[in-house]
């Protein structure tokens, strides 16, 4: 109520009062009646007065309060200089400031959070009790195939029709317990889903987490295959060595040339787990960082044509055609000449040990992408499609790889050295009529 017009009202009583006391003294009866009549129509009308004023600003203070639930934080109440409801509307606009500045940073905690569970690599799935989907980051697309809106309202078996994921759903309903299963998807992909019950959530009974487990089961699959040919190559080099002195100690020994014969076979066994002992130290030493390589300007050039020349007896030997054919403008390598060189000279071996008497191999240097593509091309067996993607593994073999002999490490070796030296190593065959090995380093 402005401070004008409590002035007002207390003026017109003062006078009502005044006119009654007036007509007291003077004995008047019609007089006191008058004046107390003056004084009620008086006091009745500044009343309904009042009352108007006050129900305004309850009117105010309701929509002001109307527009903030509606989500107008910004909404706020103006009083004149004076105004007695102005202590209200102070502490109202302050509450409103408040609500507005926690409203603020809930929305950026929740915000924060989404971000957070939406750049995960995992796919995060929240389901209710009834196992519907109310929730999903944006990985299940990645790992699940479906975008977040199109499985949000689904049941959660539209999503992962498998039994264990299911059961353990259930399971989590009825026990209330945290559980993990493997599951495995078209294409060898295999996820892990923790299921944990969620307290207080809501809508939200149950979150499953899935993780993406094909990296380690393929590591997994990869040691086994590791230990299973380590033990292989080994075995055969030493059945080999133990069959040599048991036929000496039976007799042979007596017999030079024989004896020499025996002697020569074991020689060349101790020489490959030699040479198979020196591969895979040198491979462990790419793969932790401890190999030293000197780096210094290199012509690719020349490193094609010291391995051509170290391979082109072995490849006649075998009544192979080795060519090359290197373009005049390579740019120089930032490299280690020994290391480059033996990586060629790898591709090179590879290519002799299948392809067949009569067949060519072609070495090819050309400049590419700011670098040199050195390519090893043959018109050997070729490689099964199935065996491919694994050709560049330590000591994987297939089993045509086998009967060729070797040490499974060649490979291995040219793909750690062309990536330590920046670049990388590819391989394409069609079976039956060759492969093609291209390794490609960053120019100088």
């Amino acid at each position: 109520m402005p401070r004008s017009f409590r002035v007002r009202v207390f003026a017109a009583l003062s006078l009502a009062a005044l006119a009654a006391i007036l007509a007291l003294a003077l004995g008047g009866s019609l007089a006191v009646v008058a004046a107390v009549g003056v004084l009620l129509v008086a006091s009745t009308t500044l009343t309904i007065a009042a009352a108007a004023a006050v129900a305004g600003e309850a009117r105010m203070l309701a929509g002001a309060a109307r527009e903030i639930a509606q989500g107008e934080l910004t909404a706020r109440l103006e009083h004149g200089p004076g105004d007695e409801m102005g202590l209200a509307y102070d502490e109202f606009n302050r509450m409103a400031t408040q609500l507005e500045s926690r409203v603020a940073e809930a929305s950026q905690e929740r915000n924060r959070l989404m971000a957070a569970i939406h750049s995960s690599l995992d796919a995060v799935v929240a389901v209710d009790a009834g196992s519907n989907v109310t929730f999903a980051n944006a990985a299940v697309l990645g790992l699940l195939g479906r975008a977040p809106e199109e499985i949000i309202g689904h049941p959660f078996v539209f999503i992962m029709p498998d039994p264990e994921a299911i059961e353990g759903i259930r399971a989590r309903r009825e026990h209330g317990e945290s559980t993990s299963v493997v599951i495995e998807r078209p294409n060898r992909r295999f996820l892990r889903a923790i299921i944990t019950p969620i307290v207080g959530g809501g809508a939200w009974s149950s979150l499953v987490v899935f993780h993406d487990m094909t990296d380690v089961k393929r590591v997994e699959e990869v040691r086994r295959d590791f230990v299973a040919n380590v033990s292989h190559e080994l075995r055969t080099p030493l059945a080999a060595i133990k069959s040599v002195i048991e036929t000496l100690e039976g007799g042979a020994i007596d017999d030079k040339k024989v004896a020499y014969d025996f002697l020569g076979r074991a020689d060349g066994e101790v020489d490959r787990l030699t040479q198979m002992v020196e591969e895979l130290l040198e491979l462990s030493r790419i793969e932790s960082g401890e190999l030293s390589m000197s780096r210094e300007l290199v012509d690719p050039r020349a490193i094609i044509e010291s391995a051509a020349n170290r391979m082109r007896p072995p490849a006649e030997r075998a009544a192979l055609t080795l060519t090359t054919t290197v373009a005049p403008d390579l740019p120089r390598l930032n490299g280690d000449w020994v290391s480059l060189e033996s990586a060629v000279v790898n591709l090179v071996h590879n290519a002799i040990k299948f392809t067949p008497e009569g067949g060519r191999i072609e070495v090819v240097a050309l400049p590419e992408s700011g670098g040199v593509t050195i390519e090893v091309a043959d018109t050997g067996v070729g490689i099964e499609p199935t065996d491919l993607p694994r050709v560049f593994e330590r000591f994987f073999k297939a089993d045509r790889a086998r009967r060729a002999g070797g040490t499974g490490l060649g490979l291995a070796l040219v793909k750690h050295t062309a990536e330590a030296h920046g670049g990388y190593v590819e391989a394409e065959s069609r079976l039956g009529e060759g492969s093609r090995f291209r390794m490609w380093l960053p120019a100088a």
